[in-house]
């Protein structure tokens, strides 16, 4: 096969991205938002509910809050944190079914 007909932009490697019509392997819906950050932000999210609740359940000790709010608070932060290790145990299965994959 002869190559020297074919222009050499052709042959030399493009970055993937906006500027080349291809979309970004982490870009997820066009917008720009990875999986990755994604993912952050639902962990930073869980985070922020476990601390609430914290607050909350230490307002409550004190006397200072009502059992209503600590007890939404508490399982507010514990819905927040099953679904994060619902979507870490899915991340694992694929990782492994891809590990599983032939070559």
């Amino acid at each position: 096969m002869d190559l020297s007909n074919i222009p050499a932009g052709l042959l030399a490697p493009r970055p993937v991205g906006a500027d080349t019509g291809v979309a970004s392997p982490l870009s997820t819906d066009g917008t720009g938002t990875s999986f990755a950050d994604a993912l952050k932000s639902a962990v930073a999210d869980a985070n922020d509910k476990v601390v609430s609740a914290d607050h909350a359940v230490q307002s409550l000790m004190l006397g200072e809050g009502s059992v209503h709010q600590a007890m939404i608070a508490m399982q507010d932060a514990q819905v927040a944190m099953e679904m994060v290790v619902a979507v870490r145990n899915k991340v694992l299965e694929a990782y492994q079914e891809v590990m599983r994959m032939p070559v």
